[in-house]
């Protein structure tokens, strides 16, 4: 499994980064991931360009955290990365939005578009929120206790 996180934008909040930092660890017990910061100057034409290359560069298959994407409780999202992995094997690319979302071009290019809740949420705290969803999801795909 691997896995490659993207966001638009820095992160700002230390106690972000924080959280960051321990989900990429603890996901790193089960699959193979990075995660990428994608500058927000030049605007969101230019952020979602970017990120397009980088996706295309590693060949993966983009996902969108949108919040008009799918609404997936924490098994159905554990179930969807698992038949995503079994599909072909490629990495799963995950993208966050700038404060702007995605655009309808990007949301056509994409695979897949998931919601993490119908409730808006700042972009810093919704990639600390994918971080730990994406931990429980592959801790219940290896049957470790955390899900409980």
């Amino acid at each position: 499994m691997r896995l490659r996180i993207y966001w638009i934008g820095k992160t700002k909040d230390p106690a972000v980064a924080l959280w960051t930092a321990e989900y990429l660890k603890r996901i790193s017990r089960f699959a193979q991931i990075a995660a990428e910061e994608i500058p927000a100057r030049g605007g969101a034409n230019a952020a979602e360009a970017e990120l397009l290359r980088r996706v295309a560069q590693h060949r993966a298959r983009l996902v969108l955290l949108d919040p008009a994407g799918r609404r997936l409780d924490s098994p159905q999202f554990a179930a969807y990365l698992d038949r995503a992995f079994a599909q072909d094997g490629r990495e799963l690319a995950l993208a966050i939005g700038g404060p702007d979302g995605f655009s309808a071009d990007l949301r056509t290019v994409a695979e897949a578009s998931i919601s993490l809740s119908p409730l808006t949420f700042s972009h810093e705290l919704a990639r600390a929120m994918l971080l730990e969803q994406l931990y429980r999801a592959l801790a219940l795909l290896n049957h470790h206790p955390y899900p409980r």
